[in-house]
């Protein structure tokens, strides 16, 4: 959150982080739900969506990109990460209908909880009213979403849906490639197809990788290769 609300403040801890861009995005098969949220940010497109997708597909990336795009062209705009709901409040979620757009991750996370599932419906209710989209994340599509309140569950479905699609062993290397370049280090692209063809092929082992790189090569004061790589994950 880059702004305080009246009446409400979302903890600093829980803001978006501002290395999450479209730039550093890796779209593959997903340039449509990309060029809708691009749209969304800029405050061309008032549509609310719900993107899914299982896990390291990029939603929560996906979510901060807007968020860091419609900073950047001065909207106000709320990042609400609900797998962190327990440090959270329902209560947070009154008054952000003033706001351009609000980016809620995780819906998922809070199925079963009659107070987030009530907050997220009033929510919805208000932001349609004002005409201010609404874009949210789950780990599942919306008819198996399990909530408890069915007017939730059907004001997602009503709306427009976007499964999020898991990225090609090339777009893997583009982005391990992209995230290194992030943390000012570089993996070429052999040692990239090195990884994503003899380590675990999931992001999140992949990606995982890249502090214990970023620290290796500062201490050792080489470049990644791939007889260095073997010698730093012969124990996984």
């Amino acid at each position: 959150m880059n702004q305080p609300l009246s009446g409400v403040q979302i903890p600093l801890e829980f803001g978006f982080r501002e290395t999450a861009d479209f730039g550093h995005f890796i779209e593959g098969p997903n340039t449509e739900v990309c060029k809708l949220s691009r749209s969304i940010a800029l405050g061309e497109t008032f549509q609310s969506v719900y993107i899914w997708g299982q896990a390291a597909t990029g939603k929560s990336h996906l979510l901060q990109a807007v968020c860091n795009l419609a900073s950047q062209a001065d909207l106000k705009v709320a990042y609400i990460p609900l797998s962190q709901y327990a440090e959270l409040s329902p209560e947070m979620l009154e008054g952000l209908h003033h706001l351009h757009m609000v980016c809620v991750d995780d819906i998922d996370c809070i199925v079963g909880q009659p107070e987030w599932e009530q907050a997220l419906f009033h929510l919805y209710n208000r932001l349609r009213d004002q005409q201010r989209p609404l874009l949210m994340t789950g780990a599942k599509g919306p008819r198996d979403l399990a909530f408890q309140l069915q007017d939730l569950k059907s004001r997602i479905i009503w709306d427009l849906t976007y499964h999020l699609q898991p990225l090609s062993d090339t777009d893997k290397i583009s982005l391990l490639q992209k995230r290194a370049d992030t943390r000012s280090f570089e993996i070429s692209a052999e040692v990239a197809a090195y990884l994503v063809k003899n380590v675990r092929r999931d992001l999140p082992s992949l990606l995982a990788l890249l502090d214990k790189f970023d620290q290796a090569t500062l201490a050792e004061k080489r470049k990644l290769t791939i007889p260095f790589v073997k010698s730093l994950i012969q124990d996984i």
